[in-house]
């Protein structure tokens, strides 16, 4: 298992920077903002693959530490790092760090891979925050209850991996012990479906299937993702929520 793990990532971390998704500038500018950030903060970047989000908050803070259970994505984070940015191979349900010792703490799309002891994780962020800091949580989710099932059995192409409603992450931020749980959503409007399987790692004969599954989906499903289809992509509307929360 943890073979097949090394091997997924391995893959995903040779084009993740490349994925549209993950570069867009209105989702990047609406987690800054979401966080608040100041330059005296101390942040701790879960999940922080090649470095995206670390990179986007580093100019505004005194320190970023990105973890993450993937050598080869923090490979990849090192080639861009600057001084205040430090990554390490790290799990996020084992933080190496006393209690309260980050000011901030930010997820982005990384808690939908952890499949066991999700709760306990978001418990271990909570701890090494200081009384009164603040986690920045943030996920992909199915635009509506729809397109619920389409979601989960498209991705069961993909990845294994946890499916979030909107319920669902305010959820496990109150069992993690947050409190004032504040909701931003934003939309990457037109993503490009091809852009992301392109850059998937997967075989080809996946691609397609997960391909023809988004042109296939029933017209009420087109509607909830404001579905374009042209002769050589089908772009959709993705939507991320963003959740802030206070120890």
């Amino acid at each position: 298992m943890h073979n097949q793990r090394e091997k997924f990532w391995k893959k995903r971390a040779q084009h993740y920077k490349q994925l549209e998704w993950a570069t867009k500038s209105g989702y990047l500018h609406a987690f800054l903002d979401a966080g608040l950030f100041k330059n005296k903060d101390t942040v701790i970047d879960i999940g922080t693959g090649t470095g995206i989000i670390a990179h986007t908050i580093c100019p505004h803070v005194s320190k970023v530490i990105g973890i993450d259970i993937s050598s080869d994505m923090l490979a990849q984070a090192e080639n861009n790092k600057v001084a205040n940015e430090e990554f390490l191979l790290m799990d996020a349900k084992d933080l190496k760090y006393k209690t309260g010792a980050f000011s901030k703490v930010t997820a982005r799309m990384v808690f939908h891979h952890i499949l066991k002891d999700t709760k306990e994780a978001m418990k271990e962020c909570r701890r090494v925050l200081k009384k009164g800091g603040l986690m920045v949580f943030s996920e992909g989710v199915p635009p509506t209850e729809h397109v619920k099932d389409f979601y989960i059995n498209m991705f069961k192409l993909k990845e294994e991996r946890l499916t979030f409603m909107e319920n669902d992450m305010a959820s496990l931020m109150k069992k993690g012990g947050f409190k004032k749980i504040h909701k931003h959503i934003h939309w990457n409007r037109r993503s490009s479906i091809k852009n992301w399987l392109d850059n998937s790692g997967l075989p080809q004969h996946t691609k397609d299937k997960i391909y023809a599954m988004h042109i296939n989906l029933d017209d009420e499903g087109k509607k909830d993702y404001n579905m374009v289809i042209t002769d050589k992509d089908c772009l959709i509307d993705m939507k991320f929520v963003i959740l802030t929360g206070e120890k």
